[in-house]
């Protein structure tokens, strides 16, 4: 919940933003996540259902990012493919929500083979074929 009202505050913030400006912000997005991770910290969260909050085991960095605000990063991917996710992220000026059957759904009522589903926190990502 917190993250999805802080996500939509975001969303309509950038469209008066330039994309100069939304790339410094993603810099900066990506840099709060990259010193969250190296603080190397976990902890137990408790649940806490009214804002949406799974309890169980997390690292620091992880909760912020499901939670609160997306500050992605990825010492993987790398520092670029870090801020072009979160500008990514920030960028549509028509995003919407589904749940995972209306996702699924979806590729169904546009005559799609649902081939492979990948679910997390925050997303859906399928690969898809046509029947």
């Amino acid at each position: 919940m917190p993250r999805e009202l802080l996500d939509d505050y975001f969303r309509i913030k950038c469209k008066e933003l330039s994309k100069r400006e939304l790339w410094e912000m993603s810099e900066q997005l990506s840099e709060l996540g990259k010193k969250l991770q190296n603080l190397n910290i976990e902890f137990e969260a408790p649940d806490i259902p009214l804002l949406g909050i799974k309890g169980g085991k997390y690292d620091l960095q992880r909760f912020i990012y499901w939670n609160f605000i997306k500050c992605f990063y990825n010492e993987e991917l790398g520092w670029d493919t870090s801020v072009v996710t979160n500008f990514d992220w920030y960028s549509p000026s028509n995003a919407k929500r589904y749940a995972q059957e209306e996702f699924k759904k979806m590729g169904e009522d546009n005559c799609m083979k649902l081939l492979y589903l990948h679910v997390e926190e925050a997303c859906f990502g399928a690969r898809f074929q046509k029947k």
